[in-house]
């Protein structure tokens, strides 16, 4: 069924963009409204990637939007992932640039905080350690994703 859902969607996509390119006029406004309208489908889509709040293991504030605010957590023998803070986007609204600053204190098990972006994944973080890192993010998806392995420590983070 979803991928009878998502072919149709690409289906309409590339007719739109076809009747698009055959028209001599607002052309521009066209294609704008079809990209908008993609950009728009595709955030509100992946807002579904993250971990909801009330599954989360802290407390969880947004800042502007899915991308910045503040996350404080302590966990105990914690198995699983949490995907904290992002989106998918061809363009975010409020700039590409971000300002990770974190503590993380691991006392039993172990932990990851890592950075996703695309189809790669960077390591911020994955021994007790606190610092501040500036990422730019790119279309796409670009997730803050904390992993542990029977995990027991804290995890403080802000994105601005």
């Amino acid at each position: 069924m979803r991928k009878i859902f998502i072919s149709l969607i690409l289906v309409l996509c590339l007719t739109f963009c076809v009747a698009g390119c055959s028209s001599n006029h607002n052309n521009g406004n066209l294609t704008d409204k079809l990209i908008d309208g993609w950009d728009s489908w595709m955030q509100s889509y992946s807002k579904h990637a993250l971990t909801k709040a009330k599954d989360l293991q802290g407390e969880k504030t947004e800042g502007d939007d899915a991308y910045t605010g503040t996350y404080t957590a302590t966990y105990d023998g914690f198995n699983g992932k949490e995907f904290i803070f992002g989106g998918t986007a061809l363009e975010r609204e409020n700039g590409n640039q971000l300002k990770v600053t974190y503590t993380l204190s691991i006392d039993e098990g172990t932990a990851e905080l890592y950075w996703i972006a695309g189809n790669d994944e960077y390591t911020i973080a994955n021994d007790n350690s606190e610092d501040t890192k500036e990422y730019t993010i790119s279309s796409g998806d670009n997730y803050i994703v904390l992993k542990g392995e029977d995990f027991s420590g804290t995890l403080t983070l802000t994105v601005e």
